[in-house]
């Protein structure tokens, strides 16, 4: 499955639960959160043969956690809404969780259009 398709199958009150618990900041950024998810579900996105791939992920602590790595969304929005969603076998995420953590990490490591500026800006100081 393509991302902007994942995203696409959501509304953003549903994701936001989960990305409030993902990045508790959130709370304070509805506004900010809500429209990038709006930008990324009508945007255009670029075809791509890459992925994000979801797979347990060892932390110099030696912690454990599900996720992908951040790699995986250093490129401008329409390219990452492009890639194919791997779950990794394992990977005990849900749907709305990777989707959660996918706009997560394209806002703060992603190329973001101009027209998020100020949000990025808001977000980035938070």
């Amino acid at each position: 499955m393509k991302l902007y398709q994942l995203l696409q199958s959501f509304e953003f009150d549903d994701l936001y639960p989960a990305i409030v618990e993902m990045y508790p900041n959130a709370k304070r950024h509805r506004k900010e959160f809500k429209q990038a998810f709006e930008m990324l579900t009508t945007m255009r996105y670029s075809i791509t043969n890459k992925q994000i791939q979801y797979l347990l992920i060892e932390d110099p602590s030696g912690d454990c956690y599900f996720g992908a790595h951040d790699s995986c969304f250093k490129a401008n929005w329409d390219v990452i809404l492009g890639k194919d969603i791997v779950r990794s076998k394992g990977v005990s995420l849900s749907d709305e969780e990777m989707a959660a953590n996918c706009i997560i990490n394209i806002i703060f490591l992603g190329n973001h259009p101009k027209d998020f500026d100020d949000s990025f800006n808001i977000l980035r100081r938070a």
